[in-house]
């Protein structure tokens, strides 16, 4: 039968062309060896890479290659399409065992001597885009070996063992086929677990066996076997002894425990060891487990203790039983045993009288400061909770049978943090006002060791730095305490309140919901006060800079807020010691429809004809950008809306009475009503004369004599009881000027036409030979009506009556502005502005 060697696996790339000269790219993995028993069988594996396609696949025995046929004789072994130039040596032997279209394996059985030799494969097929047949041989050759004695039964590196470490021993052989039994078994007495292992793959066909067991150390030197079992009854078996390291074993000193000498003798102690591996261990002994320099198996002792000894080598130690020798002497060695470090107050203390006696102690007495303090059979001093009190120098006294001993003087220092720690203040108050100079001190009653630190606190919160002299500021108020720290640990004191007293701080002026607020609705301006000491009593409020109000809350309430009320506003709080800076809001921006709408017009109410007139509105409004103006003639809306209307040549038809409108996102308002009266000019006038009324005309050039050289100026002045309708004139009165707060104040509807003072001089036209027509509507003026107009300054305080007996011709010469005659029926009463004093004329 045939094995497979270890072998690397041999790929193949073959590369040949065709008749077109294009490249066929083929590959081959298969072993370079296999080794078989004669009489069994051989696996020759086998699988084909390539590109193209394969028709057919042929398995040669020594095969050569015919450089004159151009072909390649030899033995046939297999064909995968047709097996009819199939060698007979071979026939009814050889078998396809392959799986897949590329697997080209083959199974040989009954083997004989003569298969031994090369065996190479041959391929066919056609390329894989056309139809041009191609052919190849490998250059690589299979070599079969068979003997009688096959593949060897190999036994692999034997692990190093170790008592209760698992090992694993490993046996195996190159060889594996379907028709050929054989078996391997282990023959062993280690109870150990055996597992068959087979692999079949491309790189290996093997069997393997492994035993796999924990040693023991009486497992050392036991012999192991492998033993191959084949079909035709031939053994081949591997054999191994194993070598287990382990510890040493019954390690032991021969002795009856306890042994008792006598101070000043000696006893010889043996460590025997029964077995180890590595031999030779190395001893060690040990007394009350410490480690001795000792390092034989026989030592001499003289001194009480428990004594053992350890063998180890490179595996392990084990140690031996223990001994105890007992020494009689008295008490030696005798020392106080106390706590390592600070002994702290409160804590558990244990005092141990130490010392070295056979028999052993039977009593112990202890001393404080060199007077009996106790006495007992415990070598320990207990202090459950050690105070202040317990510190000292402290000795003890052993006793036994032998003797007795006393320790030297041990100090027992007792630890404790800082006691009875305590804030002081002074001066000693309650309370300071802001700016007193305060001292602080933490005060310690006592510490051991001394203070080593001082820690301050502020409603529980660390100040660092702190100064212990300081002037206290309102942020000083608060809970104080100050903490004592030593070695041991620290110490608080109880918290003490300082209360300091200060006028009102941190003010704020604030207006919450906005400092946009529309007229006739609410407003609240908060001034909050974040500090005070005592408590704030009132809050006084100021608007622009000026004493406005003082309430008892932090706030200033404006249930129905006005227009006037909108400015810049500020407050400040008081308490019983002061008050806060004044602390200052946004400006308060009340908006309001419009207000004070008026009307002016220049150059004045009375105008003539073809006279260009601008009327201005004005109002006040908050918002004031954007307004939108509606002028009214006659009631009846006009298509203007700007703040300015000009009426440019002026004619009888624009007479009549003005009014605007003026209306911004809240609402409107209107101004008063202005009369526009409008007069005949000199040329209407001279068309008159020319339609037959020149005696009228010549009647109106006298009196315009007279007024303007002041002929009749004395002789007409009259009293005011003896006034006419006839004639008058207007004198100018003498006066201070008016304050400009007068100008100031919003005009009312009224006043703009009682400061308008004029004459005027009236001409009835009589259609029926000069008779008298009734008056018309003051409102709406006759068109035959002539006006001088005067526009006066606003103030009402500017006229007073003039009498011919108070002024001379040349003063009222020049105090007179217009003296206008109206020949009017004496039936028509014109009403009189009762803030103007009229002169009459008579003649």
């Amino acid at each position: 039968m045939g094995a497979w060697r270890t072998w690397p696996v041999v790929f193949l790339i073959f590369l040949f062309k065709d008749a077109s000269n294009q490249e066929i790219v083929a590959s081959v993995d298969l072993a370079r060896s296999v080794t078989a028993w004669e009489g069994s069988c051989a696996v020759l594996s086998c699988k084909i890479h390539t590109r193209h396609t394969i028709t057919n696949f042929t398995w040669y025995y020594n095969p050569e290659y015919d450089n004159v046929a151009k072909i390649f004789k030899g033995t046939i072994v297999y064909q995968s399409t047709n097996n009819t130039e199939m060698s007979s040596s071979f026939f009814d032997r050889v078998l396809y065992i392959g799986t897949g279209e590329n697997n080209c394996t083959i199974l040989i059985t009954n083997l004989t001597r003569q298969d031994s030799g090369s065996y190479q494969l041959r391929l066919m097929g056609k390329r894989r885009m056309g139809k041009d047949d191609w052919k190849w041989m490998s250059k690589s050759k299979l070599n079969l070996t068979v003997s009688d004695a096959g593949p060897g039964l190999k036994l692999h590196q034997v692990p190093e063992m170790q008592e209760n470490q698992q090992v694993t021993l490993t046996c195996s052989i190159d060889y594996d086929c379907p028709f050929y039994n054989m078996t391997l078994t282990w023959l062993q007495n280690v109870n150990g677990k055996e597992e068959m292992i087979i692999k079949k793959d491309m790189s290996e066909r093997s069997t393997t066996t492994k035993l796999t067991f924990v040693p023991s150390w009486k497992d050392n030197n036991k012999i192991i076997t492998c033993l191959l079992q084949r079909m035709n009854g031939a053994n081949d078996n591997r054999t191994i002894q194993l070598d287990v390291k382990y510890a040493p074993q019954n390690v032991q000193i021969k002795a009856e425990s306890p042994i008792k000498i006598e101070e000043g003798n000696t006893i010889t102690l043996e460590c025997s060891v029964e077995s180890s591996n590595p031999p030779n261990p190395t001893i060690t002994w040990y007394k009350n487990n410490q480690r001795l320099d000792s390092k034989v198996n026989k030592e001499q002792f003289d001194e009480s203790g428990h004594y053992y000894c350890e063998a180890k080598n490179s595996v392990s130690a084990t140690k031996s039983n223990t001994v105890e020798i007992s020494v009689l002497h008295a008490p030696k060695h005798i020392f106080i045993q106390k706590p390592k470090g600070n002994i702290q107050e409160g804590s558990k203390v244990s005092l141990n009288c130490s010392t070295v006696a056979n028999p052993p102690v039977s009593r112990y007495i202890w001393y404080k400061n060199e007077r009996l303090f106790f006495n007992s059979t415990n070598s320990r001093y207990n202090f459950s909770s050690i105070r202040e009190k317990d510190s000292g120098s402290y000795e003890c006294e052993a006793s036994n049978d032998q003797g007795t001993s006393r320790s030297s003087p041990t100090k027992l220092d007792v630890k404790y943090p800082p006691k009875d720690v305590r804030v002081v203040i002074k001066p000693d108050y309650k309370q300071f006002r802001e700016g007193t100079v305060v001292t602080f001190e933490c005060v310690v009653n006592s510490s051991n060791p001394n203070v080593i630190n001082f820690a301050w606190r502020k409603n529980k919160i660390p100040l660092l730095p702190f100064s212990g002299k300081k002037v206290v500021t309102a942020g000083d108020a608060g809970m104080y305490a100050c903490e004592a720290t030593n070695e041991i640990g620290k110490s608080p004191s109880d918290e003490v309140f300082v209360e300091v007293l200060y006028s009102p701080k941190n003010s704020s002026c604030k207006i919450p919901d906005g400092t946009k607020k529309r007229e006739h609705k609410e407003a609240i301006l908060k001034c909050p006060s974040k500090q005070s000491n005592p408590k704030i009593s009132s809050y006084e409020w100021f608007k622009s800079s000026k004493p406005y109000k003082t309430t008892n809350s932090d706030s200033l309430h404006f249930p129905n807020v006005q227009w006037t009320d909108s400015g810049y506003y500020s407050c400040r709080a008081i308490n019983t010691l002061g008050s806060s800076p004044e602390a200052e809001c946004s400006y308060l921006q009340i908006e309001y429809a419009p207000k004070n709408v008026s009307i002016s017009v220049s150059p004045g109410n009375f105008v003539t004809e073809g006279t260009n007139v601008q009327m201005t509105c004005t109002a006040k409004a908050n918002p004031s950008n954007n307004l939108e103006y509606t002028w009214y003639h006659k009631d009846q809306a006009l298509q203007i809306s700007e703040k300015g209307y000009v009426l440019t040549n002026v004619q009888m038809s624009n007479a009549g009475e003005y009014y605007c409108v003026v209306e911004n996102g809240i609402g409107s308002n209107k101004s008063q009503v202005v009369h526009l009266h409008v007069s005949y000019s000199t040329y209407t006038i001279a068309m008159y004369s020319a339609a037959g009324i020149g005696p009228l005309i010549g009647i109106i050039i006298i009196v315009i004599l007279i007024v303007h050289f002041g002929i009749w100026q004395k002789t007409c002045r009259k009293t005011d009881n003896d006034r006419s309708d006839s004639a008058f004139f207007v004198l100018k009165k003498t006066h201070k000027e008016v304050s400009d707060q007068l100008e100031q104040d919003a005009p009312s509807e009224d006043s703009l036409t009682d400061r308008i003072n004029y004459a005027s001089l009236q001409f009835p036209i009589s259609s029926n030979g000069g008779q008298n027509q009734p008056r018309r509507n003051p409102n709406h003026p006759d068109p035959n009506d002539i006006y001088s107009v005067v526009q006066k300054p606003r103030s009402t305080a500017e006229y007073e009556n003039i009498e011919s007996s108070k002024i001379t011709q040349d003063e009222s010469q020049d105090e007179i502005h217009y003296s206008i005659i109206a020949n009017l029926n004496k039936s028509t009463v014109r009403e009189r502005d009762p803030d103007v004093e009229y002169a009459m004329l008579r003649h």
